[in-house]
């Protein structure tokens, strides 16, 4: 019952610390600023008439190119002005030039310039100032595509309408059995966004709680406080309090960072649907997600348990958080392979690694659930582990009191637990 007390120390001080503060509110706001933000403005198009001028040496494609690019904007008016400006033959590079000065002078936006062997391959000339919004351009090439396109087709006698009824793609919609027998449908990159988007957070918690739980463990020691404490607890309860204390500010600030990506995400969820269609997530899913995610935090948070226990300076700590830091990122590596064959042999062998198994059974349960049996072994393995690691550290915190200035090899190691035992 002490282990409560630490708990509440341990999760009041972490939750009042300033970089608690920053890291949970001032760093979404910074991501937004990087991230959504410039991905928004990407996406925007012009809401103003942009003036076009097509300079055209063939003298037959700027008037239907004219004719195609009739888009409108939201308030209804024109979004594009062109003017065709007759080009042929010598007065080419004159027309060019005199477009483009037109330019400098703020007269028009854009210049495309169509060269006579455009229907040979030479290439055409976008000319512009300002407008170098990619959504324009694209628009511009699409629609002078479209009437080259044509014109060549027309040139052999072959319809155009025709060739693109006839050429129109092929969509294959990917549908997966479920593991109750029923088919439904899916999307490869709807799945590994998920299971990247899992990690990530798993990954990100890590670094920054886990790092947190080893310098505690560090400062306790060096502190004389330490003395007090245990003479009221036991290594195993300070050394348990700490990790769920911690985990709870963790799980905490987590909480935060989902709120405030959904309601910045909000917006989006509407258009990303219409992309990918609508996501089949079974609310069990939801389940395994928060037990495997609460795993895979305790169990890497008793390793840099461990750290601490066995470093006596901060530094001493940092160079031993690779060890940690390593097996984190394997899963990223394996991703695309355990997609290819979530029930094989291998990817049932690592998802029962522990070190392995909150990123990775979260994974095949997302792509193709695997049997319970499964799902339950991994979770009762992790169980063990953290336990095992739990105690380690306690063991190790009890006798490293005394060693402080010293960190062991692998074999003082043994003969601290054992001293400790």
């Amino acid at each position: 019952m002490k282990t409560k007390y630490v708990i509440r120390r341990e999760y009041t001080e972490a939750i009042r610390r300033k970089s608690f503060i920053i890291t949970t509110f001032v760093l979404p706001a910074v991501f937004s600023l990087f991230f959504v933000i410039p991905a928004f403005f990407a996406n925007q198009e012009p809401q103003k008439e942009l003036r076009l001028a097509v300079v055209d040496q063939t003298g037959t494609i700027a008037p239907q190119f004219a004719t195609a690019l009739m888009d409108t904007l939201k308030n209804g008016k024109r979004a594009y002005a062109a003017t065709v400006v007759p080009a042929t033959g010598s007065a080419y590079d004159a027309a060019r030039a005199a477009q483009i000065e037109a330019v400098k002078r703020r007269e028009t936006d854009i210049v495309l310039a169509i060269p006579q062997g455009i229907m040979t391959g030479e290439k055409a000339s976008y000319i512009t100032r300002e407008q170098r919004n990619m959504n324009v351009m694209q628009r511009v090439e699409k629609a002078l595509n479209d009437v080259v396109l044509k014109q060549r087709l027309a040139a052999e006698g072959i319809d155009y309408q025709r060739v693109k009824d006839l050429t129109a793609g092929v969509s294959v919609e990917m549908n997966q059995i479920t593991a109750a027998g029923g088919v439904e449908k899916k999307s490869f990159m709807v799945e590994y966004g998920i299971v990247f988007i899992f990690v990530t957070l798993l990954n990100l918690s890590i670094q920054v709680w886990g790092v947190t739980i080893a310098k505690s463990i560090v400062e306790e020691k060096s502190s004389r406080i330490i003395e007090v404490l245990l003479s009221a607890l036991t290594p195993r309860d300070l050394v348990m309090g700490k990790l769920v204390g911690v985990g709870l500010a963790g799980f905490t600030q987590l909480g935060i960072w989902t709120a405030i990506g959904l309601a910045v995400a909000g917006g989006a969820l509407p258009f990303v649907l219409a992309k990918v269609g609508p996501l089949h997530i079974p609310p069990i899913t939801f389940l395994y997600f928060v037990i495997f995610f609460i795993l895979g935090f305790l169990f890497y948070a008793s390793i840099f348990m461990m750290i601490g226990a066995i470093s006596s300076t901060d530094q001493d700590a940092q160079q031993m958080q690779v060890l940690v830091q390593l097996p984190m990122v394997v899963p990223f590596m394996l991703l695309l392979l355990l997609m290819q064959n979530p029930s094989g042999p291998l990817a049932v062998a690592l998802s029962l690694f522990p070190p392995f198994t909150a990123q990775l059974m979260m994974a095949r349960i997302i792509l193709l659930t695997p049997p319970l049996w499964q799902i339950l072994l991994g979770m009762a393995l992790m169980l063990v582990s953290i336990f095992l690691g739990v105690t380690f550290a306690a063991r190790i915190f009890r006798v490293g009191i005394l060693m402080h200035g010293k960190r062991p090899n692998l074999r003082e190691l043994i003969h601290w637990y054992r001293m400790a035992g």
